[in-house]
């Protein structure tokens, strides 16, 4: 954590720029949203249903699955419980990246890049197209040849992969080769709390340093009403000498609802909560009215973000590669925006990433 870089990001709504965010982060593995209680909003945000499949199979069974799938490509990637040491995904672009030790690539024999971190294991990514029809069928037969190698080398280990995947169209239902899953939310209630009225936008006589402090402290807030803190009670009596903590002012006592979700997480899902949020905040008559959204990202995955194209949409950049990073199950890689009431309403973004994570150089 002492290595973390972090980003801010303020503007108004709508932002196309959250709807390409959404786009460009495919691999997510918690979401939380917390705000002043809203019966409307809860049931509005649990009535979304986020889906993924998994299939336990081999990595070639799954590019072969992956390459003849119907309606698009799809996202994946192993589940956690596998080590972050030989590991791989599939983008939504249609690319399947490898990140393995030094030992394996050289014995895959495929062409890659080596990670350029000093301070973590020597690594190796791999890029391999989806597609078939994108490469030659001799060169198809040296990556294919390659992946029987590490599935073979499995064998006598962790044996086959869990795979977790979300198609581009609706997940289908359970059957013999894969497991369909419905995300269900966590929901908690929390009552007589300590609640900011935020003010996300500067006001013409505060200095840029005022600001900055206010937001650090509004964010603050949220990361511990996610937490479920019991600072943020209104008749805490907490010990001076043990920890003081103030909420940013102004603030009131009320309630706040946080809901979580916690699987793979598909991209159009956030995307999802993101409108219901905007839309709900848009029309919304409370003036103490808020939304707070935490994504963190599966920090296993060799991609964290991928490159969308300069035009305003979500398309993707088919010519950059995505940046490297180094996958670790204690790496960083989180979002948190907050977002104020009205249809012109403002938000600010909080993006926190690794050490070993190029994205921002």
């Amino acid at each position: 954590m002492a290595h973390s870089r972090v980003m801010l990001t303020n503007g108004a709504l709508p932002s196309v720029q959250l709807d390409r965010h959404c786009a460009a982060h495919p691999f997510t593995q918690q979401l939380d949203i917390v705000f002043p209680a809203s019966n409307e909003l809860e049931k509005a945000l649990t009535s979304l249903k986020p889906t993924y499949c998994k299939r336990h199979c081999t990595l070639l069974e799954f590019l072969d699955f992956a390459s003849n799938c119907p309606g698009g490509n799809i996202t994946a990637l192993p589940s956690t419980s596998d080590s972050c040491v030989d590991t791989w995904c599939i983008d939504p672009r249609g690319v399947l990246t490898l990140c393995v030790s030094k030992s394996l690539y050289e014995q895959l024999g495929l062409i890659g890049k080596r990670l350029p971190f000093k301070g973590c294991s020597e690594q190796y990514v791999i890029r391999i197209p989806v597609r078939q029809e994108t490469q030659s069928v001799a060169v198809r037969a040296k990556q294919k040849a390659a992946l029987k190698l590490w599935d073979e080398l499995r064998e006598t280990g962790p044996g086959k992969w869990e795979v977790l995947y979300c198609p581009a169209g609706t997940c289908p239902g359970t059957s013999e080769s894969h497991e369909g899953v419905i995300v269900q939310p966590q929901i908690r209630h929390s009552t007589d709390i300590l609640v900011p009225v935020p003010a996300l936008a500067p006001s013409p006589e505060e200095s840029t340093e005022d600001w900055d402090e206010h937001i650090g402290d509004l964010f603050e807030w949220v990361g511990m009403a996610c937490l479920g803190a019991q600072r943020l009670k209104a008749n805490d009596r907490v010990n001076p000498y043990v920890a003081v903590y103030e909420v940013p002012a102004p603030s009131y006592i009320g309630d706040v609802t946080r809901i979580t979700w916690t699987a793979f997480l598909h991209q159009s899902f956030i995307k999802d909560a993101l409108d219901t949020v905007t839309s709900y905040l848009a029309s919304a008559t409370d003036n103490h009215a808020f939304v707070a959204m935490t994504t963190h990202g599966c920090c296993t995955s060799p991609i964290g973000a991928v490159p969308l194209s300069s035009a305003p949409d979500t398309s993707f950049d088919t010519a950059r590669d995505p940046p490297l990073r180094a996958p670790a199950i204690d790496a960083e890689d989180t979002s948190c925006f907050i977002f104020s009431l009205g249809q012109n309403g403002n938000f600010v973004l909080a993006e926190s990433i690794g050490q070993f994570d190029a994205r921002w150089g």
